[in-house]
């Protein structure tokens, strides 16, 4: 009864851990970044986890190409945790906090502008790579 009791708990880790790494679908989760970086100024919007790139050197030459484009909502909950990281929570942006489209593109995707204070921060989209 013991052996069939540790073969079914196991079985029961081996099903859990299999099952976390594709539920994310491949996607970068929250808990991948600040895993690596607990300080790490993302965002979720659209199930996709966006990283503040406003200060980086190699984004300083680029960033003039982006103007905020269409409202697409309000940052819901700062948050320091990655357990139940949902869409429109963020790590060091204020609750109600507008999120918004590029200029180039509507939908949000690979880079999204936000304005805190009057000035406009850029988010690019973490992908998997």
């Amino acid at each position: 009864m013991k052996v069939l009791l540790k073969v079914l708990v196991i079985s029961l880790a081996f099903l859990l851990l299999a099952a976390c790494g594709v539920a994310d679908g491949g996607k970068v989760t929250a808990r991948d970044v600040l895993k690596n970086n607990e300080d790490a100024d993302i965002l979720m919007y659209n199930g996709f986890i966006y990283n503040n790139v406003t200060n980086l050197d190699w984004f300083q030459e680029d960033n003039d190409r982006y103007t905020k484009g269409e409202h697409l909502g309000d940052i819901k909950k700062t948050t320091s945790s990655s357990f139940g990281f949902r869409n429109f929570y963020a790590t060091l942006l204020p609750e109600g906090t507008g999120i918004y489209s590029n200029n180039e593109d509507k939908e949000g995707v690979g880079m999204i502008l936000v304005e805190v204070d009057g000035e406009v921060l850029y988010y690019m989209q973490l992908l998997e790579g």
